[in-house]
């Protein structure tokens, strides 16, 4: 293990030392932090008051173990998910895999070091949603120190199985399209049979759901003890053992459960290594070579037209990211996840009309305020704008050349991230118009509100990037690697407009949807033109030339 160690310990600091690198982000996560921390205690408190409620119904009927149960469940679900995308871009996107590969390892070790990365941020995730509940039903349930312990030795084995699930799942896919020998066709195809994987499982779940089989099963559970749990968990084992490991009533029942679960989470990882050992050099081989591509005579001609320069740089900047599959992934794809689940969700339930009948039954103001927020926290996600100047690397310095002047380029940068938000706008507008069916006034207020909204998001996430970017990156993955500018451009967006929300949802002198639409509209412009001001701004003080 040695060897594997070494590896870590060198991809580790590839990707997360700071040599090099500049403090002039301090004040950014001065302020994140700021509007961040209010958002935390009102997690907790929200996960506090449902936790407490919950238990309180579910404890006289002897199914509390349940809440730990589901709480496992939807964590390994979020893992898996996130799993996906991590394993791709860093088992098979990453450009360094190729100095790897000389070195005298075996693909197995290999294999284990590209997985540092990907499960830092699984563990990551896991703590923002696992440990709030874990330590609440603690203090709720006067839980005993085993069930503390139980808990830590859960929390450290609950990413292995869902990242060695799809670590495996991934090898067989990866090995079978690289049998095409083309790297970016292979690679797009990769990223997306990841999402269309994942939304089929969700489609087979849900068009198997039987809602008086699950009435009658639950009722003939709830008689027993833990009898919820177990059917819940039915189907997936790692949950059931550690929820019994955490709240079994018997010592050497919660013993039993942990070692079962060690196992079974050991085995998984003998499983993974031993497939990566013999698939994964094997997928990776394939990444390297493309076809040679050829252009007839009027195709060419049509390449080569005049075009306004503008137009050109932003068709660049379109091919760069839907052609590079790591940039394609994190900017589109990723982006993508949130509405069509929605969407999924929504029309295969039978009471989605609730939704729209929810929104109706809010008054204009309101239902319009809920979106508004709504929508600005998925066009915020985006990574598009947040890598605008990031994704040009070393040669950034090679567009003060262009016959563009620096806010032109920075302009088209914006413009880019915001024609991207139009595939989740465009994919919103489907949601409202054919499965919610929200009233007419109110989505026609609010799409031209969208997209503005969307507007500031891109030139917001292009300054931020502007003020801090990536260039030294040998691996696009560095782009979007150990870095929290987006979520410091989420925390930003959510935090100003959320308290400017909250007072208008409280001004009793703004009444009606057309008043609250016009002081929207008023706030979004000044957002966008203090951000232009201050992109012009640092423009001047020859920011674009010292980056």
């Amino acid at each position: 293990m040695s060897k594997t160690w070494k590896l870590i310990r060198i991809m580790l600091k590839m990707q997360y030392s700071r040599v090099g690198k500049k403090n002039s982000q301090t004040i950014l996560w001065i302020v994140a932090l700021l509007f961040l921390l209010p958002m935390a205690f009102v997690y907790i408190s929200i996960v506090r008051s449902a936790l407490t409620a919950l238990y309180n119904v579910l404890e006289p009927l002897g199914q509390e173990s349940l809440i730990v149960g589901i709480l496992l469940l939807a964590v390994h679900i979020v893992l898996l998910l996130v799993s996906f995308i991590t394993i791709l871009n860093a088992f098979y996107f990453a450009e360094d895999i190729d100095s790897f590969i000389p070195f005298p390892v075996q693909p197995y070790q290999l294999l284990l070091a590209k997985s540092a990365g990907p499960m830092i941020y699984l563990y990551g995730t896991a703590a923002l949603f696992f440990l709030p509940v874990f330590f609440i039903y603690g203090a709720v349930s006067a839980a005993h120190i085993l069930y503390y312990i139980a808990g830590i030795i859960t929390f450290v084995l609950l990413p292995i199985i869902p990242f060695t699930l799809a670590g495996i799942i991934l090898m067989f896919i990866m090995r079978f399209v690289n049998i095409a020998k083309n790297k970016d066709r292979s690679k797009v195809i990769a990223g997306i049979s990841s999402l269309v994987f994942i939304v089929l499982i969700n489609v087979l779940i849900r068009l198997n759901t039987d809602v008086d089989a699950i009435m009658q099963n639950a009722a003939m559970f709830i008689q027993e003890q833990d009898g919820l749990l177990r059917w819940i968990t039915a189907f997936y084992p790692p949950a059931y053992f550690g929820t019994m490991a955490m709240t079994a009533s018997s010592l050497w029942s919660g013993f039993l459960s942990l070692i079962a679960g060690v196992v079974l989470h050991a085995c998984a990882l003998l499983m993974f290594m031993w497939v990566g050992q013999l698939l994964y050099i094997k997928g990776v081989l394939g990444m390297g070579t493309a076809n040679k591509s050829t252009f007839s005579g009027a195709k060419l001609s049509r390449k080569t037209s005049v075009t306004p320069i503008w137009l050109s740089y932003i068709k660049k900047e379109m091919r760069i990211i839907f052609r590079t599959p790591t940039f394609l992934t994190q900017c589109v794809i990723t982006s993508l996840f949130a509405p069509i689940f929605l969407i999924i969700i929504l029309f295969m339930d039978s009471s989605s009309g609730n939704i729209g009948g929810f929104l109706d039954g809010l008054s204009g103001k309101h239902g319009l305020l809920i979106l508004f927020l709504g929508s600005l926290l998925i066009v915020g996600s985006n990574a598009t704008s947040i890598s605008g100047i990031s994704r040009e690397g070393k040669s950034w310095h090679a567009n003060l050349f262009l016959p563009l002047n620096p806010k032109q380029i920075l302009l088209c940068k914006i413009a880019t991230a915001w024609f991207i938000n139009l595939i989740v706008i465009g994919l919103a507008v489907i949601l409202f118009i054919f499965i919610i069916k929200i009233e007419w006034t109110l989505f026609l207020i609010w799409l031209p509100l969208v997209l503005l909204a969307s507007w500031f998001s891109s030139a917001l996430g292009t300054f931020l990037d502007f003020l801090q970017p990536k260039l030294n990156w040998t691996d696009e993955q560095e782009v979007f690697k150990s870095r929290l500018i987006g979520l410091i451009g989420i925390v930003v967006q959510l935090g100003i407009f959320g308290i400017l929300v909250l007072l208008i949802w409280n001004l009793d002198f703004v009444n009606g949807i057309y008043m609250t639409a016009a002081i929207l509209f008023v706030l979004v412009v000044i957002a966008i033109v203090v951000i232009h001001s201050l992109i012009h701004y640092k423009i001047k003080q020859g920011q674009h030339q010292t980056i």
